[in-house]
């Protein structure tokens, strides 16, 4: 699977992307489902986000039915501009910070930070931040010696030193 475009949230100012999909519990829910619009988007929608007063609110929406007809927030919410997400529970992924390796396959890049939402119908009830930098190096030592290991052990030098 491509990378895939994320959501992009405005959490406390700014904009920021979020590899997660609120949208996907009320899709399902009313058994509704878009045209795949690129690679990239294989859930066929592109949605704005926006935290408030501790709710979260979609604001936007770009999503193609059949025929690749764009359709905006009011296919789904008649006479809408925004909507209230009530309908989600669960946790939501911000990423934050320079990414520390690109993984070409759908939101599992590595950037310095995540910042993990919890919301209880569409209300945040807990937040989380992990470092993902400290992690990441640690990881990347030990492949490191791991390759070196591996590249020892196929070579010429191992053959003639390990008689």
């Amino acid at each position: 699977m491509t990378t895939q475009y994320s959501e992009i949230l405005k959490y406390n100012g700014e904009y920021v992307a979020m590899p997660s999909e609120p949208l996907n519990v009320y899709l399902k829910k009313k058994e509704i489902e878009f045209v795949l619009s690129s690679t990239a988007c294989w859930r066929g929608y592109k949605g704005k986000w926006e935290i408030e007063n501790e709710k979260l609110f979609l604001n936007e929406l770009e999503a193609y039915i059949e025929g690749y007809k764009v359709v905006g927030i009011n296919y789904l919410f008649p006479e809408k501009q925004r909507v209230f997400a009530d309908w989600f529970s669960g946790e939501v992924r911000i990423v934050k910070g320079e990414l520390l390796k690109y993984v070409h396959m759908g939101y599992q890049s590595i950037y310095e930070k995540d910042i993990f939402l919890e919301f209880k119908n569409g209300i945040l009830i807990k937040k989380r931040e992990v470092d993902n930098r400290e992690i990441f190096l640690k990881q990347k030592e030990e492949g490191y010696k791991i390759k070196q290991e591996q590249v020892y052990k196929k070579s010429f030098w191992k053959k003639l030193f390990d008689k």
